[in-house]
């Protein structure tokens, strides 16, 4: 007799909400899986080919089901099959050596993406923080557009921007949406319908993007910019509207700093104690009905754009501007033409987007990662979301700026958990963290234990260095995951983990459900949960895990919301899903026009910023992809590697589902690009670059930009005839982003029977 039974799906593809599946078990094994249903509206038959490969991915061949102990070399790929208690004596054993050595701190815990239940991600975070470790937390991928919102509005980048963006459903109230380095047919396949259905009711729809994706092909326009040259458009538009007087002068008065003086010398914000009757920390603005400056408050009607020569209380006269006189001169050579020979969009479609945007009344722009994965993320960010705040889009429905889309989440207290009675790991930027393996600095990491995801294959950008350097300087590697990934073969330590249908946990977005453990582990497999728990209690802190994961999602659950009045583990066992929202409307943020920047107000003008030169979201070329770097005459053409319609990034790599839709890696290119190298379809060609190479099949697409090429990220090494194109990729960042630039890398293409 088979039964039905929920559970969620959680992957890294930011579906909101996750996406539920429903089961069906026969005799203790699942043998079909179906979408669920949910307690609310506009939700039905939500599943894409991941969740439907959850079938496959539970009982396939290569899961990996006892711990292995590394016996060869590392990436020899010669293991032992180990008992439980062994494979837990010999991670603390190793623990406490590294820490008695080099000092707690010195054991990372890299948590990735790969799962979103609060127990499984916050597992690894507990112990860490109990046993004086340090963790890796969010950045270093997909973070710089986040960064620069994060400067402009306040939500940290770690949300990626969710709180303050605006759900997909919003669109159909808005009258244009812009979607910027996006492709959500692919990326957001379960969500990006509702683009469509507000296209058929009077949506227009712009794609920005270099290459004629999926979404481009359905959208009312396409727009092929240079790649990496977004700010220059942004500021271009910002130019057209500002000079024609299309700017909301009302909402940058009230909701922005624009008004604020600025000292030109310093880049500093005036305040009212720089005045010589003035006290106090007020920002100073120019009023216009005194025709001198006064603290924000007090000013009668703050003049949007001033300059002024003033004298503060120690005599020393000042050349001050508004930050909207400041951004106002930093547009103004991005004329059309200019913007045009930087970005090869012609002048009159910048013009005519930017006259359409700004009537639109509302517009959104909804920015994707293509645009994030550039050296420059932060600052093409803030000057995209400087048009939406031109225009006063921000806070109303229709409007907004949005990193993919924006959602409402409920308010759990996942800390309680991941940070027990207040005490945390030691937290680290990727970046910082990749320092203190290589450089010991600020303090040197020599273990690493990694669960969730798979860094040493895509997310680590300059792989060849990962694995020549970094890897060898740590001297203890443990990687928790389902396979054998391409990083659990560097590893020392392998312990096989439990599946979503094997562990119970909770998953959290606008909806509550529970993830339950419908069949029983797959071999000796261990929850994350169950795994941390038996380690805890062999380094003599078993008590922090002693309590079941219903107590503890009932804790993380217990918080002061009437959302959450009536929300506890036991409704969750009953009810599986709960939607505690009374409304129904589309999300969209800052309805409340509440910012928690230190001003309070949306902060185009970044003083924090000054010491990098970013105060202002100046343009700057890419780092590396540029025609003004010299590489590019040996390397003229700019490698992109956008998502995978079939995988999470290399999630379902190994599945037979994923494989017959895409057999194998390609490369696709323009054809004038494989005609000029003499490249015909088909053919094994090489990429490479002064980094790396790496040996792939050839599909000439007269949808590529030409000077570009394409690699779908995700695949497993061993599916790449020689070679990775991860090697390829550097590990330049700048230091106002926390995000690596995998987009913004050179390569050139011959064929591999040429390659030296």
């Amino acid at each position: 007799m088979t039964t039905t039974a929920r559970s969620v799906c959680d992957p890294n593809c930011h579906a909101n909400p996750k996406c539920g599946l429903e089961a069906t078990l026969d005799e203790g094994r699942i043998i079909a899986v179906e979408p669920a249903r949910y307690p609310a509206p506009g939700f039905e038959n939500r599943i894409g080919l991941m969740g439907r490969s959850r079938l496959e991915y539970q009982y396939h061949s290569e899961r990996l089901r006892k711990p292995l102990k590394r016996v060869g070399e590392r990436g020899e790929g010669r293991w032992e099959e180990i008992s439980w208690e062994k494979a837990v004596a010999l991670f603390v054993d190793n623990q406490r050596r590294i820490a008695e050595k080099w000092g707690p701190k010195s054991i990372l815990f890299h948590q990735i993406s790969g799962a979103y239940g609060l127990l499984t991600r916050g597992a690894p975070l507990r112990y860490a923080a109990l046993t004086g470790a340090s963790a890796v937390r969010a950045s270093g991928i997909d973070y710089g557009v986040g960064k620069g919102l994060e400067a402009m509005f306040a939500v940290p980048a770690a949300t990626f921007f969710k709180s303050g963006g605006h759900a997909l459903s919003d669109a159909s109230n808005s009258k244009l949406t812009i979607i910027w380095g996006g492709n959500p047919a692919v990326t957001r396949s379960v969500d990006h319908v509702a683009l469509k259905e507000a296209q058929r009711g009077g949506t227009e729809l712009v794609c920005i993007d270099p290459v004629l994706s999926e979404t481009a092909r359905f959208c009312d326009q396409w727009i092929s910019p240079r790649p990496g040259s977004d700010g220059a458009l942004a500021l271009a538009m910002a130019r057209v509207i500002v000079s024609e007087a299309r700017f909301d002068a009302d909402f940058l008065a009230q909701h922005t700093n624009m008004p604020f003086l600025i000292e030109r010398e310093s880049g500093r914000v005036l305040r009212d104690g720089d005045l010589p009757d003035g006290e106090g920390d007020a920002p100073l603005v120019w009023c216009a009905e005194a025709n001198a400056p006064a603290p924000i408050e007090k000013a009668v009607r703050a003049e949007l754009d001033a300059a002024h020569t003033i004298t503060l209380t120690n005599g020393r006269t000042l050349e001050i501007a508004s930050a909207f006189n400041l951004f106002s001169a930093l547009i103004e050579p991005y004329t059309p033409e200019h913007a045009a020979s930087v970005t090869t969009v012609e002048a009159k479609t910048i013009v005519d987007l930017a006259r359409r945007y700004a009537n639109a009344a509302p517009g959104a722009i909804r920015i994707g990662y293509g645009v994030d994965r550039w050296y420059n993320a932060d600052l093409t960010a803030r000057a995209i979301a400087s048009l939406a705040t031109l225009c006063g889009y921000i806070g109303v429905p229709g409007g907004g700026v949005s990193l993919v889309a924006g959602a409402r989440s409920v308010p759990v207290r996942g800390s309680r958990f991941y940070a027990p009675e207040g005490r945390r790991a030691e937290f680290l930027s990727m970046m910082e963290a990749d320092q203190a393996v290589l450089e010991d600095t600020p303090f040197p990491i020599r273990m690493e234990c990694i669960s969730l995801g798979n860094p040493y294959n895509q997310v680590k950008p300059n792989r060849n260095r990962v694995l020549a350097e970094y890897v060898s300087k740590l001297e203890f590697i443990v990687v928790i995951d389902h396979f054998m990934t391409d990083t659990a073969k560097q590893a020392d330590l392998v312990l096989p983990a439990c599946t979503l249908f094997e562990r119970t946990d909770v998953v959290v977005d606008e909806f509550v459900q529970l993830q339950q453990r419908l069949v029983e582990p797959e071999g000796e497999a261990r929850s994350d949960f169950d795994i941390f728990k038996a380690l805890a209690e062999a380094w003599g802190i078993g008590e922090y895990f002693e309590g079941t994961p219903g107590a503890y999602i009932d804790e993380m659950l217990n918080v002061d919301s009437p959302l959450l009045a009536d929300v506890d583990y036991a409704r969750l066992e009953r009810e599986k899903v709960v939607h505690p929202w009374p409304e129904q409307e589309p999300f969209f943020g800052f309805s409340d026009r509440t910012f928690l920047t230190p001003s309070g107000r949306i902060e185009v003008y970044k003083e924090s910023l000054v010491e990098h030169g970013a105060e202002l979201p100046t343009y700057r070329e890419p780092v590396e992809a540029s025609p003004e770097n010299p590489l590019f005459k040996r390397f003229p053409l700019v490698l992109l590697s956008s998502h995978s319609r079939y995988r999470i990034h290399s999630t379902f790599a190994n599945l037979e589902t994923v494989q017959r839709r895409e057999p194998e890696p390609v490369v696709r290119i323009h054809p004038d690009d494989a005609d000029a190298r003499g490249i015909s379809d088909g053919q094994i060609v090489e990429l490479h670059n002064d980094r790396g190479h790496v040996h792939i099949r050839c599909v000439i697409d007269d949808r590529m930009r030409p000077g570009c090429v394409l690699v779908r990220e995700g695949h497993w090494i061993d599916q790449f005839i020689e070679g990775d194109p991860y090697g390829l990729t550097h590990d330049h960042y700048s230091p106002t982003t926390e995000n690596y630039a995998h987009y913004d890398v050179l390569v050139e293409m011959r064929s591999a029977t040429n390659a030296t």
